[in-house]
């Protein structure tokens, strides 16, 4: 297996060339670094500016990367593809973590080894990819409403080498890709994106719940930000993004928009 390429090696001719096809990202800026602290601080940045650019933004490497409810993305350089990208004025009920979240698990899919190895990537609602019980990628949204117009930064972290972090149990995609290619997976992930965008809220439920057929099976903990956890089981995504649950026992189910789902086995 081939380590992923380093950014002074990937060339965006390809990546360049699909952006100017696109319907979403023909006016993005592609950039890279090395190092930064977030990829999506970064095009924060520019919401306090005038007119906000459409940027694509790559790392090697972040200082401060988060995924959901501020936690702590550790990766050391070079083991992860880290990148954010932004969009305004979308229309969809769809969530965008989810519709990015199904994106990349379709990448990721189209790019394994082979297909038995695909079978065993699945979403954990509402930001996450796993492969089999261990975490491989995550989804960090934010947004931010400037006059009439909503603003979007999407980031997405992928676990491309096996982690040092002995305190993470998460997966790689070495496991089951025999080249982890930046360019490529960038290039899959922007032409499926672009699509998926004008795709309506019901089929885009009907796509993610396919991709999340472990997910259905599988019995949690939910964690809830002030109230007392219970164990449940999923039961069906509605076209908002909110997850219908049902906790274990003859309580009724429900509706949640926000939670930690941590997975009982």
């Amino acid at each position: 297996m081939q380590k992923p390429e380093s950014f002074s090696d990937i060339c965006c001719s390809s990546l360049e060339n699909i952006f100017r096809g696109s319907r979403h990202f023909s006016d993005h800026r592609i950039s890279w670094v090395d190092n930064t602290v977030s990829t999506n601080d970064d095009l924060k940045a520019a919401w306090n500016h005038a007119p906000i650019p459409d940027q694509l933004r790559i790392a090697d490497f972040q200082t401060g990367g988060r995924g959901q409810h501020g936690r702590i993305w550790r990766a050391d350089a070079g083991q992860s593809l880290l990148f954010s990208f932004s969009l305004a004025n979308l229309h969809n009920r769809f969530p965008l973590s989810l519709l990015t979240g199904l994106a990349l698990c379709i990448t990721l899919q189209h790019l394994v080894r082979d297909a038995g190895d695909a079978s065993g990537l699945w979403l954990k609602w509402p930001n996450d990819i796993w492969l089999n019980r261990r975490k491989l990628a995550g989804i960090l949204c934010e947004s931010c409403v400037i006059g009439d117009n909503t603003h979007w930064v999407i980031g997405a972290g992928i676990n491309l080498l096996p982690l040092n972090d002995l305190q993470t149990v998460s997966a790689s995609f070495s496991e089951i890709a025999d080249v982890c290619s930046r360019q490529k997976i960038l290039c899959e992930f922007f032409s499926i994106i672009d699509e998926l965008l004008m795709v309506d809220e019901q089929t885009l439920v009907e796509q993610w719940t396919r991709a999340a057929a472990v997910f259905w099976q599988t019995r949690f903990l939910v964690e809830c930000h002030g109230q007392s956890g219970f164990y449940g089981l999923p039961q069906r995504l509605a076209p908002d993004g909110a997850l219908l649950i049902k906790p274990d026992g003859n309580e009724k189910s429900r509706r949640l928009m926000s939670a930690t789902l941590r997975p009982v086995y």
